[in-house]
């Protein structure tokens, strides 16, 4: 008697080609569209407190604006990177760690947004036509907030998401080809970031934050290339698999 045979190891389980998919793409679009929205960003400018504000309140719709798509991008990505540990299989440590991590890291990047986006404006507006006094105190709030409460809170989201890249990149090398290719790609791409914070400490340049950036950007895009690569979710491949096993068992 015949067992029925095993059916062909794959790299994921099935999924659904249309999730899949999207989640590869909102990945590769939200990573642009955040890149391209701080690079449009304006910095307000004066010659003292008061002119400063001043020009944050000029520039609030503007502001605000480019926060609103860097939260839908924060959302874009957490949707990819969620839909990727599924692929992954959430019962694997790592895989599980790093969603773990990935969540609260973009959990910071909200509270991050918010205050950047929204608060800080909010101060300006609420202290800009009182007394000198209380506009200088209304400017120390705001360099508090942008100088060391964003500097503090991005440091400890780029750790975090630092350590979810490693996390993916050891489950994918247990993987072949394109995967274990990515999970290699993902070791530097996680581990450069982390490294630099501890690093370069309260020293946060401008080419600093780009450099993290660019190096998130390179992971992005190769997760994203797993998952719009992943033949696993091809309906053929699907609907092929069930029939190719019975006809062995046969």
């Amino acid at each position: 008697m015949n067992r029925p045979a095993a059916l062909p190891s794959q790299p994921f389980p099935p999924a659904d080609t249309l999730a899949t998919r999207g989640a590869g793409i909102a990945i590769i679009v939200s990573a642009i569209v955040s890149i391209v929205a701080v690079a449009m960003d304006a910095t307000p400018t004066g010659k003292d407190a008061r002119s400063v504000m001043q020009s944050m309140i000029a520039l609030q719709q503007s502001h605000q604006l480019v926060h609103v798509i860097a939260m839908l991008c924060l959302g874009g990505l957490m949707f990819g990177h969620t839909v990727l540990s599924q692929r992954l299989g959430l019962r694997r440590a790592p895989v599980t760690a790093a969603l773990t991590a990935y969540g609260l890291g973009t959990v910071l990047m909200f509270m991050a947004t918010i205050l950047d986006g929204f608060i800080s404006t909010d101060i300006a507006a609420s202290f800009v036509g009182k007394s000198p006094e209380a506009v200088q105190a209304g400017y120390w709030m705001i360099q508090a907030i942008g100088g060391i409460a964003l500097v503090d809170i991005a440091k400890v989201s780029w750790v975090l998401q630092s350590v979810a890249v490693l996390c993916w990149s050891v489950a994918l090398l247990r993987q072949a080809g394109l995967q274990r290719a990515v999970g290699v790609i993902g070791l530097a791409a996680g581990a450069l970031p982390a490294i630099t914070v501890c690093v370069v400490g309260s020293n946060m340049t401008d080419n600093v934050v780009v450099g993290i950036l660019l190096l998130q950007a390179v992971w992005n895009l190769a997760a994203a290339t797993v998952l719009l690569r992943d033949r696993s979710a091809s309906p053929s491949v699907q609907s092929k698999l069930p029939a190719r096993a019975l006809a062995q068992a046969a």
